[in-house]
């Protein structure tokens, strides 16, 4: 018992050794030996004879089905037009550009039409079996040659392979989905920019056959469908919808389908970047009427500089937009701007005009002049200047015309009369012109509030009326 007992006791640290080792193989493999090792064979699933039968059918109906296509001949060729309907998936639009009347936008386009030369029976009794097959099938049979009326460019996405399906069910009805990127034309109307709305259409038509041999329709109602994920940096996507008609061209009628986007721009871009500034601008060119009139260098600069400011906000505007022959509603608002900074400008050109001609006035109003006759061997004119009725000065000045250009004008003087002890008198004020009556300070307090007034009302009436377009 007891040798049997070391035995198995030695058998069975043999067999612990032997296992830790094993462990220890497995742990000292290095990180290049078990990426590059021999991967683990996994035992897959032999297909089965059906499917084998079923693969094979499929091919044998396929291979059929282009023997007796004739890919040249629309379905129902000499019979009633071939009903294509049309559906719209709008994955982005990435751009609407007012320089270029444009708009771009990343779509899949479905279209569906039946044909029956691409009938087939359906597998195990189904009712219905569909067949989705690859692109390459598409040159084989026939499809309508569908294209944008209004695109500029367009281009199919191959990234990793070509976007596009074909399905194919037992009946002939036939689907094919595109991805595409389109670049179409938006004619955009600019009176109102930047409080516009634009309307962007996409139109769909074939371009060779007419209306007698096919005639386009949206598959459902709501057969034009816009991402919920969609969103531009200038504008709002508002609501969109579709329409169908036919076009007259010298070839004859075509079937045409329209869906129409509209976009609404975001003013927030122009508030912070144009109708604030402009509007600091026009304020800051009211400073000067709180300056000193003296201060002409300091007036003068301002009125200078705020009309330089305009001129460059005003170019520099428009140098992003493109060169219409009409009035937008950004013209009005700096037109008027800039008519304001000018005007205050002018506005201290007229009160220095009147400092100037007020100082060549005398600085009394109440000054008199006296006119009398004074009857001597030789009559003469004697002319006295009175102050509040102080004599200040005296002359002569004879009547014999020597000295005329120094006279006086007088006015209704009575006639000579010698027996008359009293000379007659003739009270005289300086004549002031009625651009002198009005003061310099008086200017500038009218125009400090006339200005702001104007402005608030513009503004007010401004917004009232583009807002409400």
């Amino acid at each position: 018992m007891l040798i049997f007992s070391a035995f198995i006791i030695r058998l069975s640290c043999i067999l612990a050794m032997d296992e830790s080792m094993l462990n220890w193989e497995v742990f000292a493999k290095s990180d290049k030996q078990v990426e590059y090792e021999t991967p683990q064979t996994f035992e897959t699933e032999t297909p089965t004879v059906y499917d084998m039968n079923l693969a094979s059918n499929v091919s044998k109906i396929l291979d059929a089905l282009v023997a007796s296509h004739d890919r040249r001949i629309r379905p129902n060729y000499g019979g009633p037009p071939t009903e294509v309907n049309v559906t719209a998936h709008v994955i982005t639009i990435s751009a609407v550009s007012e320089v270029s009347m444009d708009y771009t936008l990343d779509l899949y386009l479905r279209q569906f039409w039946r044909d029956n030369r691409l009938a087939f029976n359906p597998f195990n009794n189904n009712e219905s079996t569909s067949l989705t097959i690859g692109i390459d099938m598409v040159k084989s049979i026939w499809t309508p040659d569908t294209f944008f009326p209004n695109e500029k460019k367009s281009f199919f996405h191959e990234a990793t392979s070509h976007n596009s399906f074909l399905r194919i069910d037992n009946q002939g009805n036939v689907v094919r989905s595109i991805r595409l990127t389109v670049t179409a034309n938006c004619p955009m109307n600019l009176q109102t920019f930047p409080l516009d709305v634009q309307v962007c259409a996409l139109e769909i038509e074939s371009y060779g056959y007419s209306t007698a041999d096919i005639i386009y329709h949206w598959h459902v109602q709501n057969a034009v469908t816009i991402d919920e994920n969609v969103h531009l940096a200038h504008f709002t996507i508002g609501e969109h919808f579709h329409i169908e008609r036919t076009i007259s061209l010298s070839t004859g009628n075509y079937s045409r389908l329209t869906t129409y986007f509209t976009f609404k721009r975001n003013i927030g871009f122009y508030l912070i970047q144009i109708y604030f500034p402009s509007s600091l601008i026009v304020v800051i060119s009211w400073v000067s009427f709180w300056l000193n009139r003296e201060a002409t260098q300091a007036r003068v600069a301002i009125g200078v500089t705020t009309v330089l400011t305009m001129t460059t906000l005003m170019t520099s505007t428009n140098a992003s937009l493109p060169k219409v022959s009409y009035v937008k509603s950004l013209d009005i608002f700096l037109g008027v701007c800039f008519f304001i900074v000018f005007a205050s400008l002018l506005e201290y050109a007229g009160v220095g005009y009147l400092m100037k001609r007020r100082r060549g006035i005398p600085r009394s109003k109440s000054s008199t002049t006296v006119a009398y006759f004074d009857y001597n061997d030789e009559p003469s004119l004697r002319v006295q200047s009175i102050k509040r009725g102080r004599r200040m000065s005296r002359k002569e000045v004879p009547l014999n015309g020597v000295q005329e250009q120094q006279s006086i004008p007088l006015i209704s003087l009575s006639p000579p009369n010698h027996n008359q002890s009293r000379p007659n008198v003739v009270v005289i004020e300086p004549e002031i012109s009625r651009c002198c009556r009005v003061r310099p300070s008086q200017v500038d307090l009218f125009s400090r509030v006339a200005f702001p007034v104007f402005f608030i009302l513009f503004h007010i009436a401004y917004w009232a009326i583009y807002l409400n377009i």
